[in-house]
């Protein structure tokens, strides 16, 4: 299994990044500086971060260099949050055994002075013209400190003093988590980091979505023009690097060195993360590249050598799947690495040998990304044959040659970006596929949370009554496979449609209702007795309901129960357009002709 924590192991390749970047932290010539690390929830800035931040301590040579790291985050919702960022900073620097008794009492004094309620307030009045209230920072100071600092300009003065007495050559911050604060949290931050930015030994390297930062500059200043919100980033952040997205190769990747890692020292990983390159082939081949480095390393993953090139072999063919669905998200990709390892051990100890891999990865996607949709499959799920309803009745909307009404939930999920392309790649999920073991291996995400058990025969007669005389026709039917699937439960949704029919006003409930009684009968021959009569007296006169009264009747024929011959007779004209048209036209198709 795989932390959620960021690391500093290169799996995503931005060792030349981290590179790059340390030379930019640390140019002479560009601080005072604040460089923006931008990229959406998961992208991996955290990460690297982390590596920026130590190879700046591994490459500082003969100069010292101080480093810090800062999670703003942290200090949501207390109230010094707004000087935290000073006080770390002054702190850091008074770690340093080699201070002079001159320079300890210079940090000491400029760390009492600061007013940790009003510093935030007063250090700037204006995001967009950068103007400081300079009354207002004044008033931060205790009396004794005044001779410290009196003005702004005397605070940049004694903090570029102390780094000088310090011998610091640059300090390097970085701000983690800033996008997670409240608007003003993140403001707040800004408005302290501008405190220092006439210094030229500071350099701050902040990680967050940019766009969550300008929200915030718009939601505390009211700017709803987005240049301006814009322009306010820009003036803080002078360089910024927005992570690149991965494309299939990446993941390809990032999935087989996240396998291999888990058996490897340190001292590995540096080995497999400069064979990263190796694992780039032009056919997009990842398999054969990555085994082979397992089998010619194999005293770095000690006895794990055969269970993780079959892994290897599982898993990286169904990059493809993976990467449609997460869209290269590395936090997610480790989450759902995590799930899919979890189901392989399950498949192993329940020997499910109808599982495939790339299946489990596919049900897997679909579950993480499409959870609302999954939720409604599963309740699509015929009981005897594993089948999906609401597969089938997606692939018949999908039939330019098939006549047919979609049903409300049809069409909500064929609007939904990416869903329908993703059903019909490949492996493709149709309503023919049996998908009872992929629903058991996701029963606890399938539970939503809540306690799961028991449910009486009651509290589940209501809820399957519920969606079959519900207006979607996909889901009502769906509902009455289940109903069929437990003797008790049938009577009794039986019982209470039968009661419920007499005054349903609406065709189409009428009409989901009476279709959902003839599939239940048809299973459970002794409960048409009860329903024959409720459904002749039915109002004829609409075709939908006529024609659902019509099939419903003559299956009871079918199976050798009398219908009264007036019944019979007030149905006979519905009856002869069903066996003009067949009644095949009206029940659901699924692939290949059945």
């Amino acid at each position: 299994m795989w932390s959620d924590r960021e690391t500093h192991l290169d799996c995503l390749g931005y060792g030349t990044y981290v590179s790059v970047l340390s030379n930019v932290c640390t140019h002479k010539d560009l601080a005072p500086l604040t460089l923006g690390i931008f990229g959406p929830w998961g992208s991996g800035k955290t990460s690297l971060m982390k590596m920026l931040m130590r190879e700046i301590d591994a490459s500082k040579g003969g100069k010292k260099r101080n480093t810090l790291w800062f999670n703003a985050w942290m200090y949501e919702g207390r109230e010094e949050a707004q000087s935290a960022l000073i006080h770390a900073i002054l702190t850091n620097l008074q770690k340093d055994l080699s201070l002079t008794a001159e320079a300890k009492q210079l940090a000491a004094k400029l760390k009492k002075g600061a007013s940790v309620l009003k510093l935030g307030k007063f250090i700037m009045k204006s995001a967009v013209t950068m103007t400081p209230d300079v009354d207002g920072f004044l008033d931060c100071f205790e009396n004794e400190s005044e001779k410290v600092a009196q003005t702004m300009e005397s605070f940049e003065n004694d903090f570029s003093e102390l780094l000088k007495l310090a011998g610091i050559d640059r300090i390097v911050v970085f701000i983690d988590d800033l996008d997670r604060c409240s608007s003003m949290k993140v403001i707040e931050t800004f408005e302290t980091i501008k405190l220092f930015l006439n210094t030229p030994a500071c350099t701050f390297v902040i990680g967050a979505d940019a766009e969550k930062i300008q929200q915030a500059v718009g939601e505390v200043y009211q700017v709803s023009d987005l240049k301006r919100q814009k322009d306010y980033l820009e003036k803080i952040v002078q360089i910024p690097f927005s992570i690149p997205a991965q494309n299939l190769q990446d993941i390809g990747c990032y999935v087989g060195m996240l396998l291999i890692g888990r058996h490897l020292n340190d001292s590995g990983w540096a080995d497999l993360a400069a064979n990263r390159p190796a694992f780039y082939k032009p056919s997009g081949e990842l398999v054969d590249p990555f085994c082979k480095w397992v089998n010619d390393n194999a005293p770095l993953v000690g006895g794990a050598q055969k269970p993780l090139t079959d892994e290897l072999t599982a898993i990286l063919p169904n990059v493809d799947t993976l990467a449609r669905g997460l869209r290269g998200n590395p936090r997610q990709i480790k989450r759902f690495l995590n799930i899919l390892s979890l189901r392989r051990q399950l498949v192993a100890a329940n020997n499910l040998s109808n599982v495939t891999d790339a299946m489990l990865v596919k049900v897997a996607v679909l579950e993480y990304v499409w959870s609302e949709f999954f939720f409604i499959l599963a309740e699509t799920i015929d009981p005897q044959t594993g089948c999906s309803e609401l597969l089938a009745q997606i692939e018949l909307s999908l039939d330019e040659n098939a006549a047919s009404e979609r049903s409300s939930s049809v069409n909500t999920f064929l609007g939904e970006p990416g869903l329908v392309d993703f059903i019909l790649s490949e492996p493709k999920l149709d309503g023919a596929i049996n998908l009872k073991d992929y629903l058991f291996l996701a029963q606890t995400s399938l539970s939503r949370g809540q306690v799961t058990g028991i449910v009486s025969v009651d509290e589940k007669t209501k809820q399957l009554v519920r969606v079959v005389s519900g207006s979607d026709t996909t889901l009502s039917r769906s509902a009455a496979k289940r109903a069929a699937h437990e003797p008790t439960v049938a009577a009794a949704v039986v019982r209470q449609l039968a009661t419920m029919l007499p005054s349903v006003k609406e065709h189409l409930i009428a009409t989901n209702i009476i279709m959902g009684l003839g599939h239940i009968c048809g299973i459970h021959k002794d409960l048409y007795k009860a329903t024959i009569k409720v459904v002749g007296e039915v109002d004829a006169s609409n075709t939908g309901v006529a024609l659902a009264a019509s099939t419903f009747l003559e299956g009871a024929k079918k199976n050798g129960i009398e219908v009264p011959a007036a019944i019979t007779e007030k149905f006979t004209s519905a009856s002869k357009l069903v066996n003009a048209f067949g009644t095949g036209k009206f029940k659901p198709r699924r692939l290949g002709g059945k």
